[in-house]
C-alpha cells in the first residue's frame, strides 16, 4: 500500500493540493492497490431538452466503469479505465438495440456506449489537483464539475445527420459520498462510495438529429460494486458474449481516450468499408 495513505487521513477533509489528499480521492474513486479492479456502477435516465419545453424522458441507461489505479514515481496517479453503458426501454426496462425516436418519427439503430480507454491523470506535475472535500458528520462529500468543449470528431460537412456542430459542448457533474472512517483507515485499500451524476450534451450521433435545437440531459446515481457478478444479469450476459474485455480494467496506459463520438465514427467508417467490400 502507498505510504502516503496515512497522510490522507489527516488531510482528507481539507481542500488541499498535496499528494495525500489525492490519495484519498483515489481510495474513494478506485483503489490504492494497483492489482485491484474496481467497478463504479450507474443507472439513470436520459431526458430531451427542447426549446421552450419541459425536459422529457427518452431512455433509461445503466452501465459501469472498471478502474485500476497506478501511482507513479513522481507522485501522480494514473487511472486506467474503460466503461460500458446500455440504453434501456423506459417501460420494460430491457436493453434496446433499436429505438423509435419520438422527435423525428424514425427508428434508429442504438449504439451502446463502449469507451476504451477512458484514462485520467491525477495531480500532474505543475498542475496539482485540488480536492475540495466537504465534511458532513461521518461522511465526506466531493463535488466535481467538468466543462467540456473540443472539436467535434464528427464534422457537420461529413456527418450532417449525426453532428451537432463543429464543436462538442457539454458538461459532467459528480457528487460523491464516502465514509470518513473508511478513508482514514490505513488497513483499507479502498473506501465505499455512492454518488450522483449529471451530464449535459448534444443529441447522440445515432439519434440522427443533426443540428436540431436542444440537447440531452443525463441524470444518474450509482455506487461501487465488488465484482461483475453484482451487475444485472443482462449486462453480465452482454459482457460475456460481446464485450469480454470489459470484465477487467486496462493493463497498459493507452491514449487517446475514446468517447461515444469517436466510437461512432469508427463504427460508421467500418460500416462504409464493409459496403465497399461487397
Amino acid at each position: 500500500m502507498p505510504s502516503a495513505l496515512a497522510q490522507s487521513a489527516t488531510s482528507a477533509a481539507q481542500p488541499a493540493t498535496d499528494i495525500g489528499n489525492t490519495d484519498a480521492m483515489v481510495k474513494m474513486r478506485c483503489s490504492l492497490d494497483p492489482k485491484e479492479d474496481v467497478i463504479l456502477w450507474w443507472s439513470g435516465t436520459v431526458f430531451a431538452q427542447l426549446p421552450e419545453k419541459a425536459p422529457s424522458a427518452l431512455l433509461g441507461f445503466e452501465g459501469y466503469n472498471i478502474c485500476r489505479a497506478e501511482k507513479q514515481a513522481d507522485g501522480t496517479w494514473r487511472l486506467l479505465t474503460r466503461e460500458l453503458t446500455f440504453y434501456r426501454d423506459l417501460k420494460t426496462g430491457k436493453i434496446i438495440d433499436q429505438w423509435d425516436n419520438p422527435m423525428t418519427g424514425e427508428r434508429n439503430e442504438v449504439l451502446q456506449v463502449a469507451n476504451d480507454p477512458v484514462n485520467n491523470v491525477l495531480n500532474p506535475p505543475g498542475r496539482p489537483s485540488t480536492v475540495p472535500w466537504v465534511e458532513a458528520g461521518d461522511q465526506l462529500m466531493l463535488t466535481m464539475n467538468i466543462p467540456l468543449t473540443y472539436p467535434n470528431p464528427l464534422p457537420p460537412k461529413d456527418f450532417p445527420k449525426q453532428s451537432s456542430g463543429e464543436m462538442y459542448m457539454g458538461s459532467e457533474h459528480f457528487m460523491f459520498f464516502t465514509p470518513r472512517a473508511a478513508i482514514e483507515d490505513p488497513s483499507l485499500t479502498q473506501a465505499p462510495a455512492t454518488y450522483g451524476w449529471t451530464r449535459t450534451g448534444p443529441w447522440l450521433p445515432w439519434m440522427e438529429m443533426g443540428q436540431a435545437p436542444g440537447g440531452l440531459l443525463y441524470i444518474a446515481q450509482g455506487n461501487k460494486k465488488a465484482s461483475i457478478a453484482e451487475l444485472p444479469a443482462d449486462i453480465q450476459e452482454r459482457v460475456r458474449t460481446t464485450y469480454p474485455e470489459y470484465a477487467t480494467a486496462p493493463k497498459e496506459w493507452v491514449q487517446p481516450n475514446m468517447t461515444s463520438w469517436t466510437v461512432y465514427k469508427q463504427w460508421h467508417d467500418s460500416q462504409q468499408q464493409a459496403k465497399k467490400a461487397k
